[in-house]
């Protein structure tokens, strides 16, 4: 009989790597009020690039299915570049050494510096006027943010995303949907990564001082921390568009399937020392920016994010510890991570 795990009980809000480190080296899924988590490497990784599940439907480009999904990614894509993406590389630097040069000697990371520097790198790149962050980051006001900046663009473009996005062949709903989804989601997922990021240097401060040493690093470390702390722990829920068969197990058409990456990036199977953070040693590569047709459309800019921004503060803070407690958001949420982190920066 199939295990469950109760994903509300005070133990996996406690610990939840803990609990499902558990769960994994017991079976490769579990059964949960929110559907069947599939918790080892190899079947998360089957899960993600299944052509029969599909993402649970809504207005942004994650809930697309089929060919109106791979349209509405194209123009995406075409408009997020790579070249665009590396091109913010030294603004993304700026950002950062602004928030720094304007710190204490004690902080709250998260109020202080992961938050600000979420929004103001993400409205920067995306074309969002400074004093429109708060609101364009906004889930209460972004939809109406994004809808007069959009307007705006088609009157006067500019060389910026938002522009690139009005010249693709996308109605007014997916422009705003898509926009949106950006802005709010993208800046809260910066924020918590950002933050559970510093929470695990501080459980590992050698790794700390190895990345402050040698920005070589960068790019490692930037992985690292995907893997170790990312800021999904469930994973984007699947539904299964017919009968499917996975390991042996039948999951019918309809079933939910959480193909929890966090507990995959942590399979002792494939990861040496998984539950530790170790900037240093080579390692397969992770899923939590996900797989197949809905592999995320913003890890380039994540990881160029991290990489410029992890070694900057590791020189800047050689000494920082921690200043209390980490408070966390609760692991069901769709992004997670410390939602309070004071630290001592010398």
């Amino acid at each position: 009989m199939t295990a469950f795990l109760d994903l509300c009980g005070k133990d996996f809000r406690t610990d939840p790597h803990a609990v499902l480190r558990k769960a994994r080296e017991a079976d490769w899924w579990v059964e949960t009020s929110m559907g069947a988590a599939v918790l080892r490497f190899d079947e998360v990784q089957a899960v993600l690039s299944s052509w029969s599940l599909r993402t649970e439907a809504n207005a942004a480009l994650s809930g697309l299915d089929g060919e109106e999904h791979q349209r509405v990614r194209r123009s995406a894509g075409r408009a997020f570049t790579a070249r665009r993406v590396e091109e913010f590389r030294s603004e993304t630097g700026f950002v950062a050494d602004e928030l720094v040069d304007g710190l204490g000697s004690s902080v709250d990371f998260v109020a202080d510096f992961a938050r600000p520097f979420a929004v103001g790198a993400l409205c920067r790149f995306v074309g969002v006027p400074e004093e429109l962050c708060e609101a364009a980051t906004s889930e209460e006001s972004g939809d109406e943010v994004v809808g007069d900046l959009l307007d705006q663009r088609r009157r006067t473009p500019v060389n910026d995303l938002l522009s690139s996005l009005v010249d693709q062949s996308l109605t007014e709903a997916e422009l705003r949907s898509l926009v949106v989804a950006l802005l709010v989601s993208g800046s809260q997922t910066v924020q918590h990564q950002l933050s559970s990021a510093v929470a695990a240097f501080l459980e590992f401060p050698r790794q700390w001082e190895l990345l402050g040493e040698d920005s070589s690093l960068a790019g490692a470390a930037a992985e690292e921390v995907v893997r170790f702390g990312p800021s999904m722990l469930l994973g984007t829920p699947r539904i299964a568009k017919e009968d499917i068969v996975l390991n042996g197990v039948t999951l019918p058409a309809g079933s939910r399937v959480l193909p929890v990456t966090a507990s995959a990036n942590r399979d002792a199977a494939v990861f040496a020392a998984p539950d530790r953070l170790d900037i240093t040693v080579p390692r397969t590569a992770h899923l939590t920016f996900g797989g197949g047709i809905h592999y995320c459309l913003g890890a380039g800019l994540a990881r160029v994010e991290l990489q410029e921004v992890l070694p900057r503060l590791a020189r800047a803070w050689p000494g920082m510890r921690a200043n209390g407690d980490v408070e966390w958001s609760s692991p069901t949420d769709a992004v997670y991570g410390p939602t309070a982190l004071p630290i001592s920066l010398g």
